[in-house]
Formats: structure tokens, C-alpha cells, sequence
């Protein structure tokens, strides 16, 4: 497959008003309240996000000046998920630079990349450490909403939508703020604030509990329904869901 940019693998932005009718399936989804179909797009999501980032995938910003190049970007979503295994895993969590990283490049793949984003790389190791190491404790406590305002003022690079991709790393109740997931919960013009995340964490939290799932899986299933048909992928594709322990 030809290098692309990451603008011609997403919907995301101006795809949207192009291809109105591409979040029908996800809109259709949120009004059934389907679990099982959850389930079923759940399962389906890992096999969609490697149709989906097959052969060499360019990053950069909007003007289309690519910054890096990855040549296999099915690794982006590959090592996220393994982050979010080991971090589920241990008491004390944390993140590195290079870990950071990995988040950052994982919504490079998802989304319209933005020259920001590269100011990741700008942040010390250790503070990297310490700030997420805040972030998860202040969130273990209840306090979400500040985990957020923690890693928003404290990283380069990193704003609050971004933030919620961290703690969704730990914790299923926080759905990481996707454009496919906030266009289907009717949230619109899109904001990267704080409050703006907030909304959407609370609105999906509401819709998830209706479902019987989690946030987390309620923004995955979003986005497979999303996509389902663009990356032909068969139903039969999906491996079966496993059933884990959830933290919150």
C-alpha cells in the first residue's frame, strides 16, 4: 500500500461534512442501546484499527509538510493497548516520555494531526512521571475532573482531550475524546476544553451505564461502527470478546 497521510485514512474533520452519512451506523447505534452489539464492535475494534493503519502512514501538520514517518502504524495501536494492560495492572501508575509518546502517536493515527502535538517530545522524562503519577492517583480518588486539569497544565504538548486519552489508559469510566464519539453524542462545535471534555465524559457515562458497558468500550464501539464498512471488514473477522476485571 502507498504512503498516505493520516487526513486520508480518518473521516475526521472536514471528512464529515464530505461523507455526512459515515456516522449513521454509530448514530443508530447510540439510539438502540444495543449491549450485544456493543460487544460485537468491542471485539471487532482491534481488527479495524490495523485495516486501518496498513502500509506506511505519514504524520504532520494540516498543510500536509509531514514531520516523521512511521512505517508500520499498526504498532501505534498495538502498543497503546499493551500500555493500557500494564497500567491496569500495577498500583502505583505512571507514564514515561516515551510512553507519552505512544499516546500522542496513537492519536496522530486517529485524528487530524495538529503541529502541537510534536511539543510532546520538548517534556522532561521525570516530570512526565511525576505530573501522570499525580494525574492516576487524584483520579483513583474520585476526582477526575482534576486528573484532567493535572495534565493539561502540566505537559507540553498535551491538552485536555489528549489527557483524557491518558486516564482512559486506567480507567474504562473515561472515554477518550474522539470526534466520531463526540459528533454521536450530539456534542457540537467541538471544543478542546476542559469543560468541553468534561461534558462529554459525563454524557457518555450516562449513555454507557444505560447500555450496560463502559465508557471506554461505548467510544471503541463508536468508532468500529464508524469505520466498519470503509476497511472491509467481515463480521467473521473478530475475535471473540474477553471478559476482564474493570477498575472503577
Amino acid at each position: 500500500m502507498s504512503s498516505r497521510t493520516v487526513q486520508q485514512v480518518q473521516l475526521s474533520g472536514s471528512g464529515y461534512r464530505k461523507n455526512p452519512e459515515a456516522l449513521d451506523p454509530a448514530r443508530s447505534l447510540w439510539e438502540r442501546e444495543d449491549r450485544e452489539e456493543v460487544k460485537r464492535l468491542v471485539a471487532l475494534y482491534p481488527t479495524l484499527c490495523k485495516r486501518a493503519t496498513e502500509g506506511k502512514v505519514t504524520y504532520g501538520p494540516q498543510t500536509g509538510r509531514p514531520k516523521c514517518k512511521v512505517q508500520n502504524a499498526t504498532d501505534v495501536h498495538e502498543k497503546y493497548d499493551a500500555l493500557m494492560t500494564d497500567l491496569e495492572k500495577v498500583d502505583d501508575a505512571s507514564l514515561s516520555l516515551e510512553q507519552l509518546k505512544i499516546v500522542r502517536d496513537w492519536k496522530m493515527v486517529r485524528n487530524r494531526v495538529r503541529p502541537i502535538w510534536l511539543q510532546v517530545n520538548d517534556n522532561d522524562d521525570d516530570n512526565v512521571q511525576e505530573v501522570t503519577a499525580e494525574a492516576f492517583k487524584v483520579c483513583e480518588e474520585g476526582d477526575w475532573e482534576e486528573a484532567l486539569r493535572i495534565i493539561d497544565a502540566d505537559l507540553y504538548g498535551v491538552g485536555p482531550a489528549t489527557a483524557s486519552m491518558i486516564l482512559c489508559l486506567r480507567y474504562p469510566s473515561i472515554p477518550p475524546y474522539s470526534e466520531e464519539a463526540l459528533r454521536v453524542a450530539g456534542i457540537f462545535p467541538i471544543k478542546y476544553t476542559l469543560f468541553a471534555v468534561a461534558t462529554f465524559v459525563k454524557i457518555m457515562s450516562q449513555k454507557a451505564e444505560a447500555i450496560g458497558c463502559t465508557p471506554r468500550d461505548l467510544e471503541k464501539a463508536i468508532w468500529a461502527a464508524t469505520y466498519e464498512s470503509s476497511f472491509g471488514v467481515d463480521r467473521n473477522d473478530a475475535p471473540a470478546p474477553k471478559s476482564k476485571k474493570r477498575r472503577m
